[in-house]
C-alpha cells in the first residue's frame, strides 16, 4: 500500500510544471552566453563545452536563479497541504514518518529531474549545431583543463557527467526547498529559499576565502575539479547524499512536530 501511495505521490510531482522548471534550467545555462549563442546559430561555430564552462564561470542564471526552477514543480506541496488542512487525512493513512519520507523522496526526485532534463536536452541541441570542444577551448583556466579533456577526447562521457551533475544539483535544491517549507509554510518564500540560500554560500565562500576547489556548489557545475571529473562527480554525490539525509531528519521531525501540535489543538 504504501509503494502505491509513494507511485501516487511521485506521479502528483510529475506535474505540468516540470516543463517550466526544465524550460527554465535551460534558459539559465544559455543566457550567460546569450550573445555567443545567438551568433552559433547564426553560423558562427562555437563548441558545446564553452556554454557550460561560461555559465559555470561566472552565470548569475545559473548560480542563483536555477535552483529555484528545480524547487517549482512539487516543493511547495507540503505548505499548500499544511495550509488546506488536507495532510491530517494523508498523514491517518500513511502515518507521520510515512508522509514525510514520501514527501521529501518524490521531491529530490522531481528536483533532479528537472535540472537533468534540462542539461540533456540543452545538451543534445547544442551539440547537434556545434561540437562538443575545440583547441580554442585551451584558452581557459588551466584549473579546468582536466575537465576539458574529459570533453575533448570523450564527449559522451563529458555529456553523462553534465547530466548526473545537474541531476545531483536538483536534488539538493529542491530538498532545500521542502525543508524550509516545514519551517515557513510560505509559497512564495519556499519558491525563492534556493536562490537566497545559493546567495548566502556564495558570499560566505568568497567571504572566508575557502578555495574555489572545495566549494560543492563549484563541483556541480563543473568549475572546480578534483583529479578528474568523474572522481569529483563521486564526491559530489557522497556530499549531497550526507547534505539530503540530514535535510530529510530535519524536514521529518519539523512536520511531524507540527503534526503532534495541531492533533493537540
Amino acid at each position: 500500500m504504501r509503494i502505491r501511495t509513494f507511485f501516487c505521490e511521485l506521479k502528483r510531482a510529475m506535474n505540468f510544471r516540470i516543463i517550466l522548471g526544465v524550460m527554465g534550467v535551460i534558459f539559465c545555462i544559455c543566457f550567460d552566453s546569450w550573445n555567443d549563442l545567438l551568433g552559433a546559430f547564426r553560423g558562427n561555430v562555437g563548441n558545446v563545452h564553452y556554454f557550460f564552462w561560461n555559465s559555470a564561470y561566472g552565470g548569475v542564471c545559473r548560480e542563483y536563479f536555477l535552483p529555484v526552477f528545480s524547487a517549482i514543480p512539487f516543493a511547495v506541496s507540503f505548505c499548500k497541504e499544511y495550509n488546506e488542512n488536507v495532510f491530517p487525512f494523508i498523514v491517518s493513512r500513511e502515518g507521520k514518518t510515512g508522509y514525510c519520507i514520501m514527501k521529501y523522496v518524490a521531491n529530490a526526485l522531481c528536483g533532479g529531474v528537472v535540472v537533468a532534463c534540462g542539461t540533456l536536452i540543452l545538451f543534445i541541441l547544442l551539440a547537434a549545431r556545434m561540437p562538443i570542444a575545440n583547441m580554442t577551448s585551451l584558452d581557459m583556466a588551466s584549473e579546468v583543463r582536466l575537465h576539458f579533456w574529459l570533453s575533448m577526447h570523450d564527449p559522451f562521457l563529458y555529456g553523462v557527467v553534465e547530466v548526473v551533475n545537474g541531476f545531483l544539483t536538483g536534488l539538493l535544491w529542491s530538498s532545500i526547498a521542502l525543508s524550509v517549507s516545514a519551517y515557513i509554510p510560505n509559497t512564495f518564500v519556499v519558491i525563492m529559499s534556493p536562490y537566497l540560500m545559493s546567495f548566502v554560500l556564495v558570499h560566505t565562500f568568497r567571504l572566508t576565502g575557502i578555495d574555489s576547489a572545495y566549494w560543492f556548489t563549484k563541483w556541480l557545475t563543473g568549475y572546480s575539479v578534483i583529479g578528474s571529473s568523474v572522481k569529483t562527480m563521486g564526491l559530489s554525490v557522497v556530499v549531497i547524499l550526507t547534505i539530503l539525509g540530514i535535510l530529510g531528519v530535519l524536514f521529518t521531525k519539523k512536520v511531524r512536530r507540527r503534526i503532534e501540535n495541531d492533533l493537540h489543538q
